[in-house]
């Protein structure tokens, strides 16, 4: 009867750990694969880190029972040490630079001052005392909600040069992305993303001479509730398998909309001819075609010089990351920075980057 049991268990795991195995394969596949052509892709992106702890359970399983059939999560966990340093870094080196024109940046989803633990006017106060305290010298925020825009500069008297794009709200409210700068702007515009209220703003800026385009992006959203899918668990097999259903489809459609954005990005960007400095909450995980296409030739500055875990998003933290700073190749990271706020559902990133070749 024991050996039966055995035999059993042996099946079985095998089984598992083979789907488990291949559904890791898939994720690491899915970051060369655009969304926008095969939207199922996406899935498998944003699943990888549930997945790879999955994985990772069966091995220690397998470990404990000394079954030979351990090599199988083995052989899956294995490719996770080449995305590892994009979610998770020991100490970030220190880059062999003399330049002392760093330039800080700031780039936060601020989740219309709705999404932190406090007020509106209180998560308001301290995304602005977290700015007038750190003072970078480019403030890159997402989902800006305000009643009166002409009220910016006084929010903002430390900026002499801004640009920004809303889109109003049915109670007369606006949201949308604003830059702000005391480097001198030249010209600055918004990319246009069909049938979607996110965007991408860009802003040409000129430092010792030369100009380079920082780019601050919002692209789209899952619009899921890990909360809500959670809950639904306890609320029997049928409501849960609805809203599952439901949250597939939507990010199947956002992860579709994603990669038509990024190729819009990326072509303005080859329009421009100018170094790129990419900024803000792209939505997507490290193991995702749009993360892979936006770091390609430039540095993701938390790779560079990042600490600890890098995610950006409260809930589930610290799985999730989502909000990134891309510089050209030539760039210099000094410095990259995670700071854990609660007022909004986003984390605040400051990277310190030098231009200079």
């Amino acid at each position: 009867m024991k050996k039966g049991r055995i035999k059993f268990f042996s099946i079985s795991y095998k089984v598992v750990a083979t789907v488990f195995c291949l559904l890791l394969y898939l994720s690491y596949a899915s970051v060369l694969v655009d969304p926008a052509v095969l939207p199922i892709a996406g899935f498998f992106g944003l699943y990888f880190i549930p997945v790879l702890l999955i994985n990772i359970l069966l091995l220690i399983i397998a470990l404990l029972r000394r079954s030979s059939s351990a090599w199988i999560s083995l052989a899956a966990i294995a490719p996770a040490f080449v995305f590892a340093g994009s979610f998770f870094r020991i100490g970030g080196h220190e880059p062999d630079i003399t330049d002392t024109d760093g330039i800080k940046v700031l780039t936060w989803n601020v989740g219309g001052f709705r999404a932190g633990d406090g007020t509106s006017r209180q998560n308001m106060a301290d995304v602005v005392s977290l700015i007038e305290t750190e003072m970078p010298l480019i403030v890159s925020l997402q989902e800006f909600r305000i009643r009166d825009t002409a009220s910016i500069p006084e929010i903002f008297p430390g900026y002499r040069y801004r640009t920004h794009h809303f889109y109003r709200l049915h109670n007369g409210d606006f949201v949308g992305n604003v830059t702000l700068s005391t480097l001198p702007m030249r010209e600055s515009g918004h990319i246009y993303f069909p049938r979607s209220t996110n965007m991408a703003l860009y802003a040409d800026m000129e430092l010792s001479g030369s100009m380079f385009r920082l780019y601050n992006v919002h692209l789209e959203s899952n619009n899921i509730s890990i909360v809500s899918i959670i809950k639904k668990i306890g609320r029997g097999y049928d409501e849960f398998s609805h809203e599952f259903a439901q949250a597939h489809e939507k990010v199947k459609k956002s992860s579709s909309r994603r990669g038509s954005q990024v190729r819009a990005l990326l072509d303005n960007i080859s329009e421009s001819g100018l170094p790129a400095v990419i900024c803000g909450d792209v939505n997507d995980t490290p193991v995702s075609y749009c993360f892979r296409s936006l770091r390609h030739g430039r540095k993701d500055t938390f790779r560079e010089a990042g600490k600890g875990f890098g995610a950006t998003y409260r809930i589930l933290w610290p799985l999730l990351r989502i909000d990134y700073v891309f510089v050209p190749e030539s760039a210099g990271v000094l410095a990259h920075r995670t700071l854990r706020l609660d007022c909004s559902d986003h984390y605040p990133v400051i990277a310190e980057i030098s231009m200079n070749e």
